[in-house]
């Protein structure tokens, strides 16, 4: 009895955590722009620039996005991105990854292997020092937010317009997201497994007497 409850918990807790791998980039944005003091919604409006991906109703950044010589690659899921980068990886090539589309041939050094920089909290986390780096460097939130993206004037000014294009929606909640869902797809989560705790420690009472 206890070893069906733990495959009934295993299914419902693992397909439950990869059916919301789509809303994990905007769930960090969201918590790491807070923790770094970042503008509200400035870092998830940048990464809906970087990795927007329409998912049905939603808009959200997809995290397993690959930008590869200017052509962006969406992937259904983590391994599959892991498979292409592997296969095709050139130094020479500008490849970006993730959430927040890092450069590997700018930034790629600073982490350890393509599954750490295609994380989406380890992808998240690094654009925001690297986003308040440049604000710290250049002193204007403007100037920083171009200068994630390129430090060529006409690239600049353009991309500064996208980003507060989808800063100026999202505040004005103009864009459907899904962090909502995934905070209440958590709740549901927490409650399943208050649900299986106690059915376990129910099964180990009988078992007792």
């Amino acid at each position: 009895m206890i070893i069906k409850l733990f495959l009934i918990f295993f299914v419902f807790f693992f397909i439950d955590k990869n059916t919301n791998a789509s809303t994990n980039c905007n769930q960090y944005t969201e918590k790491i722009g807070k923790e770094y003091k970042i503008p509200n919604k400035l870092l998830t409006s940048i990464s809906l620039v970087e990795s927007g991906l329409k998912k049905g109703e939603n808009f959200v950044s997809w995290p397993w996005t690959l930008n590869v010589s200017g052509k962006s690659k969406f992937f259904k899921s983590k391994d599959e991105t892991l498979i292409f980068l592997k296969k095709n990886y050139d130094k020479k090539k500008n490849i970006d990854v993730g959430c927040m589309q890092i450069s590997l041939k700018y930034h790629g050094q600073n982490f350890k292997n393509f599954n750490q920089i295609l994380d989406p909290k380890n992808n998240v986390e690094y654009a925001a020092k690297f986003l308040k780096s440049l604000y710290s460097k250049h002193k204007t939130w403007n100037e920083a937010i171009s200068r994630y993206h390129s430090s060529i004037p006409k690239r600049k000014v353009k991309y500064l317009k996208k980003v507060h294009s989808y800063w100026s929606d999202l505040r004005q909640k103009k864009i459907k997201m899904d962090v909502v869902v995934e905070l209440e797809e958590m709740s549901k989560r927490e409650r399943k497994i208050k649900y299986f705790r106690n059915e376990f420690k129910n099964q180990k009472l009988l078992d007792s007497i």
